[in-house]
Protein backbone atom coordinates (compact mmCIF):
# COMPACT_ATOMS: atom_id res chain seq x y z
CA UNK A 1 0.00 0.00 0.00
CA UNK A 2 1.59 3.23 -0.78
CA UNK A 3 1.64 6.09 1.27
CA UNK A 4 -1.22 8.17 -0.38
CA UNK A 5 -3.58 5.44 -0.06
CA UNK A 6 -2.47 4.42 3.34
CA UNK A 7 -3.26 8.03 4.78
CA UNK A 8 -6.77 7.57 3.00
CA UNK A 9 -7.40 4.42 4.78
CA UNK A 10 -6.24 5.98 8.00
CA UNK A 11 -8.11 9.45 7.89
CA UNK A 12 -10.98 6.46 7.06
CA UNK A 13 -10.79 4.95 10.24
CA UNK A 14 -10.13 8.29 12.24
CA UNK A 15 -13.51 9.59 10.76
CA UNK A 16 -15.41 6.17 11.93
CA UNK A 17 -13.95 6.43 15.27
CA UNK A 18 -15.38 10.02 15.65
CA UNK A 19 -18.54 9.71 14.48
CA UNK A 20 -19.00 6.07 16.88
CA UNK A 21 -17.43 7.74 19.67
CA UNK A 22 -20.10 10.83 19.41
CA UNK A 23 -23.10 8.38 18.95
CA UNK A 24 -21.80 6.97 21.99
CA UNK A 25 -22.11 10.05 23.67
CA UNK A 26 -25.11 11.29 22.18
CA UNK A 27 -26.83 7.62 23.29
CA UNK A 28 -25.74 8.63 26.75
CA UNK A 29 -27.25 12.13 26.82
CA UNK A 30 -30.64 10.36 25.33
CA UNK A 31 -30.56 8.40 28.22
CA UNK A 32 -30.38 11.85 30.44
CA UNK A 33 -32.50 13.94 28.35
CA UNK A 34 -35.11 14.63 31.17
CA UNK A 35 -32.52 14.55 34.28
CA UNK A 36 -30.43 17.15 32.03
CA UNK A 37 -33.95 19.49 31.51
CA UNK A 38 -34.35 19.07 35.10
CA UNK A 39 -30.50 20.63 35.99
CA UNK A 40 -31.30 23.30 33.29
CA UNK A 41 -35.20 24.54 34.72
CA UNK A 42 -33.89 25.08 38.26
CA UNK A 43 -32.08 27.66 37.42
CA UNK A 44 -34.25 29.11 34.96
CA UNK A 45 -37.20 28.82 37.49
CA UNK A 46 -34.82 30.59 40.03
CA UNK A 47 -34.15 33.41 37.59
CA UNK A 48 -37.99 34.16 36.96
CA UNK A 49 -38.73 33.95 40.77
CA UNK A 50 -35.63 36.40 41.40
CA UNK A 51 -37.01 38.94 38.75
CA UNK A 52 -40.39 38.69 40.42
CA UNK A 53 -39.61 39.55 43.82
CA UNK A 54 -36.79 42.13 42.28
CA UNK A 55 -39.87 44.20 40.17
CA UNK A 56 -41.93 43.53 43.76
CA UNK A 57 -39.17 45.23 45.86
CA UNK A 58 -38.93 48.10 43.23
CA UNK A 59 -42.94 48.68 42.57
CA UNK A 60 -43.55 49.91 46.95
CA UNK A 61 -43.91 53.10 47.41
CA UNK A 62 -40.25 53.12 49.22
CA UNK A 63 -38.22 50.75 46.55
CA UNK A 64 -36.16 48.40 48.43
CA UNK A 65 -32.80 48.94 46.85
CA UNK A 66 -30.60 46.69 48.73
CA UNK A 67 -33.32 43.90 48.45
CA UNK A 68 -33.70 44.93 44.93
CA UNK A 69 -29.71 44.88 43.82
CA UNK A 70 -30.02 41.02 46.09
CA UNK A 71 -32.38 39.90 43.82
CA UNK A 72 -31.11 41.02 40.61
CA UNK A 73 -27.56 39.27 41.61
CA UNK A 74 -29.20 36.08 41.86
CA UNK A 75 -30.45 36.37 38.80
CA UNK A 76 -27.24 37.09 37.25
CA UNK A 77 -25.83 33.98 39.15
CA UNK A 78 -28.44 32.08 38.07
CA UNK A 79 -28.30 33.34 34.27
CA UNK A 80 -24.64 32.56 34.59
CA UNK A 81 -25.49 28.76 35.52
CA UNK A 82 -28.08 28.07 33.40
CA UNK A 83 -25.91 29.10 30.14
CA UNK A 84 -22.70 26.87 31.99
CA UNK A 85 -24.98 23.62 31.36
CA UNK A 86 -26.22 24.55 27.93
CA UNK A 87 -22.99 25.03 26.81
CA UNK A 88 -21.55 22.37 28.34
CA UNK A 89 -24.64 19.98 26.70
CA UNK A 90 -24.15 21.95 23.35
CA UNK A 91 -20.26 20.76 23.64
CA UNK A 92 -21.01 17.79 24.02
CA UNK A 93 -23.45 16.96 21.35
CA UNK A 94 -21.38 18.91 18.73
CA UNK A 95 -19.90 17.77 15.54
CA UNK A 96 -16.48 19.03 15.60
CA UNK A 97 -12.89 18.82 14.84
CA UNK A 98 -10.82 17.80 17.91
CA UNK A 99 -9.47 21.15 19.75
CA UNK A 100 -5.76 20.21 21.70
CA UNK A 101 -5.91 22.49 24.22
CA UNK A 102 -4.47 23.20 27.48
CA UNK A 103 -7.47 23.54 30.51
CA UNK A 104 -8.83 22.88 33.66
CA UNK A 105 -9.87 19.20 34.19
CA UNK A 106 -11.64 19.67 37.64
CA UNK A 107 -13.55 22.15 35.97
CA UNK A 108 -14.14 19.98 33.05
CA UNK A 109 -15.13 17.45 35.19
CA UNK A 110 -17.19 19.68 37.29
CA UNK A 111 -19.30 20.36 34.65
CA UNK A 112 -20.03 16.74 33.86
CA UNK A 113 -21.03 16.03 37.57
CA UNK A 114 -23.64 19.04 37.07
CA UNK A 115 -25.41 17.17 34.29
CA UNK A 116 -25.12 14.38 36.38
CA UNK A 117 -26.56 15.39 39.67
CA UNK A 118 -30.47 14.53 39.21
CA UNK A 119 -28.85 10.98 38.13
CA UNK A 120 -27.19 10.61 41.11
CA UNK A 121 -30.41 11.70 43.02
CA UNK A 122 -32.80 9.51 41.30
CA UNK A 123 -30.40 5.83 41.66
CA UNK A 124 -29.48 7.21 45.88
CA UNK A 125 -25.84 7.98 45.08
CA UNK A 126 -24.28 9.86 47.57
CA UNK A 127 -21.16 11.84 45.83
CA UNK A 128 -17.71 13.00 46.88
CA UNK A 129 -14.76 14.70 45.12
CA UNK A 130 -11.41 15.41 45.88
CA UNK A 131 -10.54 17.96 43.04
CA UNK A 132 -7.81 20.08 44.80
CA UNK A 133 -7.13 23.25 44.02
CA UNK A 134 -3.59 23.62 41.91
CA UNK A 135 -3.77 20.62 39.70
CA UNK A 136 -2.13 21.90 36.03
CA UNK A 137 -4.18 21.90 33.05
CA UNK A 138 -3.89 19.11 31.23
CA UNK A 139 -3.20 19.12 27.23
CA UNK A 140 -6.35 17.19 25.09
CA UNK A 141 -9.81 17.52 23.49
CA UNK A 142 -12.11 19.08 26.25
CA UNK A 143 -14.93 17.47 24.79
CA UNK A 144 -13.83 14.15 24.17
CA UNK A 145 -12.00 13.94 28.03
CA UNK A 146 -15.37 14.65 29.34
CA UNK A 147 -16.90 11.63 27.47
CA UNK A 148 -14.48 9.46 29.23
CA UNK A 149 -15.50 10.96 32.54
CA UNK A 150 -19.25 11.00 31.94
CA UNK A 151 -18.98 7.33 31.11
CA UNK A 152 -16.60 6.20 33.80
CA UNK A 153 -19.01 8.10 36.36
CA UNK A 154 -22.54 6.53 34.40
CA UNK A 155 -20.96 3.28 34.98
CA UNK A 156 -20.19 3.32 38.77
CA UNK A 157 -23.31 4.73 39.10
CA UNK A 158 -25.12 1.55 36.85
CA UNK A 159 -22.37 -0.59 39.08
CA UNK A 160 -24.21 0.25 42.52
CA UNK A 161 -27.81 -0.26 41.07
CA UNK A 162 -27.85 -3.65 43.05
CA UNK A 163 -26.34 -2.36 46.30
CA UNK A 164 -28.57 -2.64 49.09
CA UNK A 165 -27.60 -3.30 52.26
CA UNK A 166 -24.97 -0.04 52.42
CA UNK A 167 -24.56 3.46 51.15
CA UNK A 168 -24.08 3.89 47.52
CA UNK A 169 -20.96 6.17 47.71
CA UNK A 170 -19.23 7.48 44.09
CA UNK A 171 -15.82 9.35 44.54
CA UNK A 172 -14.28 11.06 41.91
CA UNK A 173 -10.94 12.04 42.45
CA UNK A 174 -7.80 14.24 40.83
CA UNK A 175 -4.21 14.02 41.36
CA UNK A 176 -0.80 15.05 39.99
CA UNK A 177 1.83 12.90 39.20
CA UNK A 178 5.07 13.36 39.57
CA UNK A 179 5.58 12.09 36.02
CA UNK A 180 3.91 15.04 35.17
CA UNK A 181 0.36 13.80 34.57
CA UNK A 182 -2.63 14.16 36.11
CA UNK A 183 -4.71 11.03 37.58
CA UNK A 184 -8.24 10.63 37.85
CA UNK A 185 -9.97 8.41 39.55
CA UNK A 186 -13.81 7.09 39.69
CA UNK A 187 -14.62 5.08 42.26
CA UNK A 188 -17.62 2.94 43.49
CA UNK A 189 -19.19 0.14 45.78
CA UNK A 190 -20.62 -1.74 43.79
CA UNK A 191 -20.47 -5.33 43.23
CA UNK A 192 -17.16 -4.66 41.61
CA UNK A 193 -14.90 -6.23 38.63
CA UNK A 194 -14.59 -10.20 38.36
CA UNK A 195 -10.80 -10.87 38.23
CA UNK A 196 -11.33 -13.24 34.46
CA UNK A 197 -13.04 -10.13 32.85
CA UNK A 198 -10.69 -7.23 34.28
CA UNK A 199 -8.26 -7.80 30.91
CA UNK A 200 -11.51 -7.84 29.19
CA UNK A 201 -14.28 -5.04 29.95
CA UNK A 202 -11.60 -2.73 27.41
CA UNK A 203 -12.24 -4.67 24.52
CA UNK A 204 -14.88 -3.43 21.42
CA UNK A 205 -18.11 -5.68 21.63
CA UNK A 206 -17.74 -6.95 25.01
CA UNK A 207 -20.05 -6.51 28.12
CA UNK A 208 -21.38 -8.00 30.76
CA UNK A 209 -24.24 -6.07 30.64
CA UNK A 210 -27.50 -7.44 29.72
CA UNK A 211 -28.79 -5.00 26.96
CA UNK A 212 -24.50 -3.65 26.36
CA UNK A 213 -23.27 -3.56 23.24
CA UNK A 214 -19.40 -3.07 24.43
CA UNK A 215 -17.81 0.16 23.48
CA UNK A 216 -17.84 2.42 25.85
CA UNK A 217 -14.98 1.81 27.72
CA UNK A 218 -13.18 0.67 24.29
CA UNK A 219 -13.94 3.95 23.29
CA UNK A 220 -12.61 6.16 26.10
CA UNK A 221 -9.77 3.25 26.14
CA UNK A 222 -8.96 4.79 22.16
CA UNK A 223 -9.52 8.19 23.47
CA UNK A 224 -7.21 8.47 26.55
CA UNK A 225 -4.05 6.52 24.08
CA UNK A 226 -4.83 9.14 21.62
CA UNK A 227 -3.87 11.66 24.27
CA UNK A 228 -1.34 9.97 25.42
CA UNK A 229 -2.20 8.43 28.51
CA UNK A 230 -3.42 5.17 30.08
CA UNK A 231 -7.10 4.03 31.07
CA UNK A 232 -7.27 0.54 33.43
CA UNK A 233 -9.43 -0.98 35.82
CA UNK A 234 -8.91 -3.00 39.69
CA UNK A 235 -10.84 -4.33 42.45
CA UNK A 236 -11.53 -1.78 45.07
CA UNK A 237 -11.51 -3.16 48.81
CA UNK A 238 -13.40 -4.34 50.45
CA UNK A 239 -16.19 -3.56 47.98
CA UNK A 240 -16.86 -2.06 44.31
CA UNK A 241 -14.23 -0.66 41.80
CA UNK A 242 -11.88 1.70 40.41
CA UNK A 243 -11.48 3.08 36.80
CA UNK A 244 -8.56 5.40 36.52
CA UNK A 245 -7.13 7.26 33.90
CA UNK A 246 -3.97 9.54 32.93
CA UNK A 247 -3.53 12.74 31.09
CA UNK A 248 -0.50 14.71 30.56
CA UNK A 249 -0.65 17.78 32.55
CA UNK A 250 2.17 19.29 29.41
CA UNK A 251 2.57 19.97 26.08
CA UNK A 252 2.61 16.10 24.23
CA UNK A 253 2.83 16.30 20.52
CA UNK A 254 2.73 12.61 19.73
CA UNK A 255 -0.86 12.69 21.89
CA UNK A 256 -1.55 15.94 20.05
CA UNK A 257 -1.03 14.17 16.50
CA UNK A 258 -2.57 11.39 16.68
CA UNK A 259 -5.93 12.61 19.09
CA UNK A 260 -7.63 12.47 17.59
CA UNK A 261 -10.55 12.30 15.97
CA UNK A 262 -12.45 14.18 13.85
CA UNK A 263 -15.42 14.58 16.28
Amino acid sequence: MDVSARKQSEDALRDAQADLARAARLATMGELTTLIAHEVSQPLTAIVTNADTCLSWLANANPNLDGARQAAERVVRNGHRAGSIVKSIRALARKSEPEMTQFDINDAIGEILVLLRSELRRKNVSLETELPDGIEPVTGDRVQLQQVVLNLVMNGIEAMSAVRHRPRILRVISQLQQSGDVLIAVMDVGMGLDPADIDRIFDAFYTTKPEGIGMGLAICRSIIEAHGGQLWASPQVPHGSVFRFTVPARINRRGADNAAWRD
